[in-house]
């Protein structure tokens, strides 16, 4: 060993890692950290207001190679050969897990669990190219935050991620950076054990809620295969967000139908471009989808049952109020109050441009199978449309299926000249009553 040590020594001391590999997981020390909350206050059905700021990341490159909070390990590969070990041979076989300084991307596999776990996870982010977050309970009133990850980092649950109760207003978790991966393991589960909060008010009283997964300033991001559970309130909120995938996310609230679940919303999407949305399965008590502001935003192969429906809007009131070239297709609505919606807010300002429904197949619909108004206010439309949010260059080709004996097959309220240019193909609703209350339908569209 007398060769050994000093070799060992001169390893440790110079300023290039050779290589990183798996690191034990991190104990949690120093105070708590609590996630960015967001500026997210809940306007009833899928309206969150804009994202604003991010915590800052400090920068500066250390002087030498920092070592983690976790003991560092090492790992010494014995040598085949019965000769004594040189130089080189130790430079090539020295395995040391570090992490890296602010500009540079760490080869580790950190591994968080339990009550320390989210603690330990917004510490020690910066320092793990994959996270897995395993079976972690995030205490009351915190954020599992996962905002500014290192470009490239990859974030996987696995077990059940659990959530102390505490009335505010969230978000439960938090995701933000570049080229991010998230995705469940096998068996996971992000149990929002939503009945805590449930008084059938969702976010317009009662008891504070918290939003539930915040995908807000993701870039060239996916999350996949997650599967979330009786959410407080809202599930996804992407906000902020360009060339996004969502895909094979399942959102079960089911339990919400009997115990007070409202404003469920499955995907909020604002303010963000080249958004996919694809393969999820959603029951809920709101909108399965709900685009307020954003462009080039697809959702495809979705089921969606107990909600409201596949809806733009509400489009209005906020600071962007612009919605462009949307697809929605290929999906499934079921035990509904809502298939397709369009809804824009009353005495408001905005646009709703080359959106296109296509292929939806609509099942026990309870309240209208396709609605379009002008007139939306929260919880209580007017009656009365306006014109400050023109619907134009909108598709429907083969919106079919059935609705409830005492449901309305298709509403059109449209103010005077503001829906124009629309195409329907093989759009058929059957089982309900057709609306006399219908106005100012473009030609084309029949109500």
């Amino acid at each position: 060993m007398s060769k050994i040590t000093p070799l060992f020594t001169l390893l440790l001391s110079i300023s290039a890692v050779v290589q990183a590999v798996p690191a034990p997981a991190p104990q949690a020390s120093g105070p708590e950290h609590h996630g960015h909350h967001g500026h997210h206050g809940g306007h009833g059905h899928g309206s969150w207001p804009p994202y604003s700021s991010r915590p800052g990341v400090p920068g500066g490159k250390p002087s030498s190679v920092p070592l983690p909070s976790a003991t560092p390990t090492v790992s010494l590969l014995r040598s085949t050969s019965s000769a004594e070990p040189n130089a080189a041979t130790f430079a090539a076989s020295a395995i040391i897990t570090a992490s890296p300084d602010a500009s540079d991307a760490s080869n580790a596999s950190c591994t968080f669990s339990g009550s320390n776990g989210a603690a330990s996870a917004s510490k020690s982010k910066k320092s793990c190219s994959t996270i897995v977050l395993s079976d972690v309970a995030v205490p009351s009133g915190t954020t599992l935050d996962l905002t500014d990850l290192e470009d490239g980092t990859a974030v996987i649950f696995e077990g059940t991620t659990s959530f102390g109760y505490e009335e505010w207003e969230g978000p439960l978790v938090s995701v933000s950076g570049t080229g991010i991966k998230v995705s469940g393991a096998s068996g996971h589960v992000i149990d929002g054990d939503g009945s805590r909060w449930w008084d059938g008010k969702g976010s317009n009283g009662g008891t504070t809620k918290p939003k539930f997964f915040y995908a807000h300033d993701l870039t060239s991001s996916t999350i996949t295969g997650l599967n979330l559970k009786n959410s407080p309130v809202q599930v996804f909120s992407v906000d902020g967000s360009t060339d996004l995938t969502l895909d094979s996310i399942t959102i079960d609230d089911s339990d919400g139908d009997s115990q007070g679940g409202h404003n469920t919303d499955a995907f909020d999407v604002g303010e963000s471009t080249g958004i996919i949305i694809s393969g999820a399965t959603v029951y809920n008590q709101d909108d399965c989808l709900a685009i307020n502001s954003g462009k080039n935003i697809t959702f495809t192969g979705g089921s969606c049952s107990g909600g409201h429906g596949l809806s733009i809007g509400s489009v209005g009131g906020r600071d962007d109020n612009t919605v462009s070239d949307v697809t929605i297709s290929n999906s499934k609505i079921s035990n509904s109050q809502n298939g397709v919606r369009i809804k824009t807010v009353y005495d408001a300002t905005g646009s709703v441009s080359g959106v296109t429904y296509k292929d939806i197949t609509l099942s026990n619909i309870t309240k209208y199978g396709i609605v379009i108004e002008q007139d939306y206010e929260n919880g209580s439309p007017t009656g009365k449309p306006t014109t400050g949010v023109p619907i134009t260059d909108l598709t429907l080709d083969g919106i079919t299926g059935d609705v409830a004996s005492d449901a309305t097959n298709i509403y059109i309220l449209c103010g005077d000249g503001s829906c124009s240019d629309w195409t329907w193909n093989e759009v058929s609703v059957t089982g309900g009553s057709t609306s006399d209350e219908c106005k100012n339908i473009p030609s084309g569209a029949s109500c």
